[in-house]
């Protein structure tokens, strides 16, 4: 089986937005299809149960050629969890997945918890919506050219130990954090080489971009 070495994930309730990178496998859960021909990308599969779109766009979608995989609406995931899976099953090791904040909160947090679901398995991932970039940090992040943009970091471990940040307006040198701490949330960031480390814990890096 080819080895995909990075792949996009386009939910359901996703907005266009701008992509940085080339993919080698494209996905879209359900809705995600609207989105990916707003923003003009060609598909390599879309699933889903297929509530949010009309049987016309499935067929528009298989004229198409792209690969569609149906599941019923009563099932023990969603569509984007669904989606992971599927990429995982094609040997990706990087996923970017296109999301939204605009949704249901319960959906909104199942799509970002998939992100501690990738990296338990060791895969490189981040959630993207049209204001934030979201990532899981184990260890440490370098931000390259992101200079001006806002910094958020959430520690989602019980402490996160010997915390530094370099190249922002709020620095921090080996500092514990603990989880509920608002600490390190809107910093700016003023180096065009930035970077967070740390010893010990996990944080979620949200990025405004």
């Amino acid at each position: 089986m080819p080895s995909n070495k990075r792949t996009l994930i386009i939910l359901s309730e996703s907005e266009p937005c701008s992509l940085e990178d080339n993919y080698d496998l494209i996905i879209a859960s359900d809705g995600g299809y609207r989105t990916s021909k707003k923003m003009e990308i060609d598909l390599d599969v879309l699933l889903g149960d297929f509530d949010s779109i009309t049987r016309e766009e499935l067929i528009e979608a298989e004229k198409r050629g792209i690969k569609i995989f149906s599941f019923p609406r009563e099932k023990d995931k969603t569509d984007g969890e669904l989606a992971v899976d599927y990429a995982i099953s094609q040997g990706s090791n990087e996923l970017v997945i296109l999301g939204s904040f605009k949704e249901e909160l319960d959906h909104a947090l199942g799509n970002l918890f998939l992100l501690f679901k990738l990296d338990k398995l060791g895969i490189k991932s981040k959630l993207l919506t049209q204001k934030y970039e979201i990532e899981l940090i184990i260890s440490e992040k370098e931000y390259v050219g992101k200079k001006g943009h806002e910094l958020s970091l959430i520690p989602v471990s019980e402490t996160v130990k010997d915390l530094n940040i370099e190249g922002s307006m709020y620095n921090l040198k080996d500092v514990n954090v603990e989880m509920g701490q608002t600490l390190t949330l809107r910093n700016i960031i003023t180096e065009d080489n930035a970077k967070v480390y740390f010893k010990k814990g996990k944080v979620l890096s949200i990025l405004k971009r």
